[in-house]
């Protein structure tokens, strides 16, 4: 795929403009990865936020006396925390979560078979809050553990919010990486643009003598940015696309349950697919205001 302009310098020829190409290609491929995890993590957030708002789990653990009746004194137990837990006006449903759904959520850790069913594993209840408030689940706590007071309550906006902070940072360091990226690109594009005016500047210097101006000149460097900044971008979705690929097959292999399926964003496709077009523009801008600058200083 060829981008091509008219010039009056031989640019295609010089070293630094091949590799301003190659470089464009790898920042791309880099931004796109980067965008990509931007894109996921806000997608694990709302996926967490829309699964545990204003949900509670109680654990009844199982009693640890030798001479205890493990299934009798758990179903007990589980019938008072139900009946404490229903009754609460803050409790919208409390409902048990069977044992074969607990062990199928163990699976992907412990694996199945008859050593982990014999487990003695705690009765879990799943509670569900009318509001999504901190003193509703503390009011909630506070009435189940005068009815049971073994269990155990699990508030699962503690461990949400500690989530939420490791994505929000994840997605603060993607944000970062793809700033430095841009302006690794515009620094590449400075250096190579005056590495190809002082090899080219004695026919800057016949051009100017026949009339040619500064803005004519920096059209030509500019022209030739845009061009390695397209194909090179381009080629960096090409590296990145086989990549992703390769991610969510390897992603598909996890266990069920340790990863949740988020679907990227309708953005995030617009945003790759602009991001060739972004770095040749980029380029572009940034050889034009190189050269004219330069050229002020030389001639």
């Amino acid at each position: 795929m060829m981008l091509a302009f008219r010039s009056d310098l031989p640019l295609r020829k010089t070293a630094a403009g091949h590799f301003v190409q190659w470089l464009v290609m790898v920042l791309v491929f880099m931004a796109a990865l980067a965008a990509t995890v931007h894109a996921y993590t806000d997608g694990l957030l709302t996926h967490w936020n829309r699964s545990v708002v204003g949900t509670l789990t109680v654990q009844i653990p199982p009693p640890a006396a030798e001479n205890a009746t493990p299934a009798a004194s758990t179903s007990d137990a589980v019938t008072a925390a139900l009946g404490a837990l229903k009754t609460h006006p803050a409790v919208a449903t409390a409902n048990l979560i069977p044992r074969g759904k607990v062990l199928e959520l163990l699976e992907p850790w412990l694996g199945s078979g008859a050593a982990v069913s014999d487990l003695p594993l705690p009765a879990l209840i799943d509670v569900q809050l009318r509001d999504n408030d901190a003193s509703a689940a503390a009011a909630v706590g506070k009435a189940l553990s005068a009815a049971v007071p073994t269990a155990i309550v699990d508030d699962h906006r503690v461990w949400l919010s500690r989530l939420t902070n490791l994505a929000e940072g994840v997605g603060v360091v993607a944000l970062t990486l793809m700033a430095m990226i841009s302006g690794a690109l515009a620094l590449t594009v400075i250096f190579a643009t005056r590495a190809s005016l002082a090899e080219f500047v004695q026919v800057i210097e016949v051009l100017h003598l026949v009339g040619a101006k500064d803005d004519y000149i920096a059209g030509q460097f500019a022209r030739r940015a845009l061009s390695q900044g397209i194909i090179g971008g381009l080629c960096g979705l090409m590296l990145y696309v086989p990549t992703l690929g390769v991610i969510a097959w390897l992603g598909s292999r996890v266990e069920r349950g340790m990863l949740p399926d988020i679907t990227l964003p309708l953005t995030l496709w617009l945003t790759l697919a602009a991001l060739p077009f972004v770095a040749g523009l980029l380029a572009m801008a940034t050889a034009h205001m190189t050269v004219r600058r330069t050229l002020r200083t030389m001639m």
